[in-house]
């Protein structure tokens, strides 16, 4: 299986604004280690502590929700949800929804991404006694 990540999107997704709000599992970072992130309603990433990753590239989430999408019919229909999200300068410029039809020759990944470690508290600048 690997280790993923998780982003919440607050940005509108092409779904509509039932989708919004909800997690997606990524393996688009490099070391994914099961860290979460938001993606504000403003279109930047940042971290849980509120840091600005300031990605340049690609992104894809994914997400299976628990009910199949309204517009498909019958017991086989598939809940899975795919998304690319392009990010340039720190700002998410287009989101759009993989299908089946999409062209399977693209290439996408980041071209650049701040990481911090967000698992010690943050230096307050004075000696530790």
């Amino acid at each position: 299986m690997g280790m993923f990540d998780e982003i919440r999107c607050e940005a509108p997704l092409p779904d509509g604004p039932g989708t919004t709000g909800a997690w997606f599992q990524t393996k688009s970072f490099p070391h994914p280690s099961l860290s979460r992130f938001v993606i504000t309603a403003a279109g930047r990433l940042v971290d849980l502590a509120g840091n600005d990753c300031e990605l340049d590239g690609y992104i894809v989430m994914y997400t299976i929700d628990p009910e199949p999408p309204h517009d498909e019919a019958g017991p086989s229909a598939k809940a899975w949800r795919e998304y690319r999200l392009r990010f340039t300068a720190g700002q998410l410029q287009t989101i759009e929804r993989v299908t089946a039809s999409m062209p399977k020759d693209r290439n996408v990944g980041l071209a650049s991404c701040r990481c911090f470690d967000v698992s010690q508290p943050p230096d307050s600048g004075q000696p530790s006694s």
